[in-house]
């Protein structure tokens, strides 16, 4: 129920933003699906996808929240998998 409202609301925002602003929305969401397809385990950042970001980053002002691949979390995530990993070694 609670992820039909999420969708209900994340639609009736949509009616609210510019259509350039869904369109970036689109290709960012879509480069996210295409990371994650071409790796296995954890998505490999290339410099192809650097410059995607940046030039997003510069062109739309929402880019932030529909960026799911490398958050400060996820990042912090990785640390501490590393880190387990790196200990259970031992």
């Amino acid at each position: 129920m609670r992820t039909l409202i999420c969708a209900l609301v994340a639609f009736v925002s949509t009616l609210f933003r510019s259509r350039l602003a869904l369109q970036l929305e689109n290709v960012a969401l879509r480069h996210q699906l295409t990371v994650y397809q071409r790796t296995t385990q954890r998505p490999r950042i290339n410099p192809g996808d650097r410059i995607l970001w940046s030039w997003l980053s510069h062109r739309w002002s929402g880019w932030r929240n529909a960026l799911v691949i490398v958050q400060t979390r996820t990042v912090i995530g990785w640390q501490r998998k590393r880190f387990r990993d790196h200990w259970a070694k031992l």
